[in-house]
């Protein structure tokens, strides 16, 4: 389709040991070229160590990166979005936990894993269009469908809460670690207060383990939107790219290209 907004989310795999050919620094060349092929106007990333984002910092120069880490001091692994100047601004920018004391760095619920959660909330506009869109960034935990409820809900209040001052498009996107078939994703597709419609239903696998899993391993990232805005000419593309034997991550990014106007 003709380019309109192009939002990815990108699950990068964190700096990890043991991952061999795989490594961060055998796939940083190939994150790079792909960013650049297919110049996104927003990229939501999940598993940004402080090193990874120092290094989209410096050779990104095209984007602005926010970055949070998830940990007390707002360090170590997070979230961070890239927003292509020369297409985008940003209005406004926030971050909270997923935990009963949003606003409390490093706070998570009971019920989820060691690891806090955020979610990154932006509100941004196309400079050709002028279109305004929000844009929620979230990597919900991987404990248990309880714990991903929890986080999911309280983005969905935070999503119901910002329409009402402001009534524009909406996009909740990320690794929510959560089959298609799970209590998260059936939250979600069922959520009433302010329905959303998942765009990535049929894209298939997103999640494997640097291809050892191939199709098996199904998807747990995703894309919604409101219902407005799904219903808008819109394409879904997985990106899988695979360079002897070296893959962008263990998880495809998704990429949604959207016309708002």
């Amino acid at each position: 389709m003709e380019h309109g907004l192009k939002i990815v989310t990108f699950n990068l795999r964190g700096s990890w040991q043991g991952d061999g050919i795989n490594a961060f620094v055998h796939r940083a060349g190939g994150i790079l070229h792909k960013l650049d092929l297919e110049e996104p106007d927003v990229v939501c990333f999940q598993e940004v160590s402080e090193q990874i984002n120092d290094f989209l910092r410096r050779h990104l120069p095209e984007y602005l990166i926010l970055y949070r880490g998830r940990y007390e001091k707002m360090d170590g692994e997070g979230l961070a979005v890239a927003i292509r100047r020369s297409t985008v601004e940003v209005l406004s920018a926030d971050c909270f936990w997923l935990s009963p004391a949003p606003y409390e760095p490093g706070s998570r619920f009971e019920e989820q894993s060691d690891c806090p959660r955020i979610c990154q909330v932006l509100l941004m506009r196309c400079l050709d269009t002028k279109e305004v869109f929000w844009v929620y960034n979230n990597h919900l935990d991987h404990i248990s469908d309880s714990a991903r409820i929890l986080g999911i809900r309280q983005v969905l209040e935070r999503v119901w809460e910002d329409r009402q001052k402001f009534e524009f498009p909406v996009f909740v996107l990320g690794d929510f670690n959560a089959y298609p078939d799970s209590e998260t994703i059936r939250y979600c597709n069922e959520y009433e207060k302010f329905p959303i419609v998942n765009l990535t239903q049929d894209c298939g696998c997103t999640c494997h383990e640097f291809g050892k899993l191939g199709e098996a391993g199904g998807q747990i990232d995703y894309i919604y939107a409101d219902r407005a805005t799904a219903a808008k000419k819109h394409e879904i593309e997985i990106w899988k790219d695979e360079t002897d034997g070296i893959y962008l991550s263990d998880h495809y990014p998704v990429a949604l290209s959207i016309a708002l106007s």
